[in-house]
């Protein structure tokens, strides 16, 4: 059975001439169909490798992505609002973050559900998984989210930042979960997951998510990107201005012992 951490490991090349696959990033809210269609990629996933039987959907947002029609990626991002805490809050303590950095109602967001098809040619795994975050940088643009919190096992962590160099950084001050935990394997598969944040400001993210598109063009795959989540339009000179002002922050400390 391949998982999707299993996925990022087995990548092979492309090969010189490999069809050119065209694979589309769908960023859309709970209303949209792509949102149900990547969701039940995740339940079916979470069912064979986790033995979930029901996966809790408390999200808003999700990255979906296909390719010849077929959902073949998926990462549900689920918003915070006043008097609405994150789901990882409800698990390690509200506000969990704030030894590490400070966020705001509105700029901080956990992403869940990753989910990449079994079913998925080998040589696209790794830009499925490239394509999903890009398209998680995209909506964190554009709502205004600056930090991204997981909860997830240290092997997918670690492999995230060795193949595709992802700087997340632990919360080393909670080391298990303060409330009452699901009943499965995800839970309770040995070390429990721990809380990992990224910062999409991070210079480094940002100039990982520049060689993605990069790697993705030279490698003859083709993309697209389609926002459907409604917002007033953004003008280059506003976008620009806060892209330089994000880039300028202080650089956030990757552990605190």
């Amino acid at each position: 059975m391949v998982s999707a951490y299993d996925s990022l490991q087995q990548q092979e090349p492309l090969s010189d001439n490999a069809s050119s696959p065209l694979m589309k990033a769908h960023i859309v809210n709970q209303n949209d169909i792509f949102y149900k269609k990547g969701r039940l990629l995740a339940e079916e996933r979470y069912r064979e490798v986790w033995e979930i039987n029901s996966l809790a959907d408390d999200n808003d947002c999700a990255v979906v992505i296909s390719e010849q029609g077929s959902v073949i990626g998926n990462m549900n991002v689920q918003l915070r609002r006043e008097g609405m805490p994150l789901k990882s809050e409800t698990f390690f303590g509200k506000e969990h973050w704030r030894p590490y950095f400070t966020a705001s109602t509105s700029n901080i967001a956990d992403i869940s559900s990753l989910a990449i098809s079994d079913n998925l040619r080998t040589k696209i795994r790794r830009p499925t998984m490239m394509m999903l975050i890009l398209g998680v940088q995209s909506l964190g643009r554009l709502l205004g989210i600056n930090h991204f919190v997981a909860i997830q096992h240290e092997f997918l962590i670690r492999i995230l930042k060795k193949s595709l160099h992802l700087p997340f950084f632990r919360n080393n001050l909670i080391t298990a979960p303060l409330g009452d935990i699901p009943d499965d394997r995800y839970w309770n598969r040995g070390k429990p997951p721990r809380i990992y944040y990224l910062n999409a400001n991070n210079r480094q993210v940002i100039d990982t998510c520049c060689s993605f598109f990069c790697y993705l063009n030279v490698a003859g795959i083709q993309t697209s990107f389609l926002p459907r989540l409604k917002q007033d339009n953004l003008p280059y000179a506003a976008f620009k201005k806060n892209w330089h002002r994000d880039k300028e922050q202080v650089a956030i400390p990757e552990s605190i012992h």
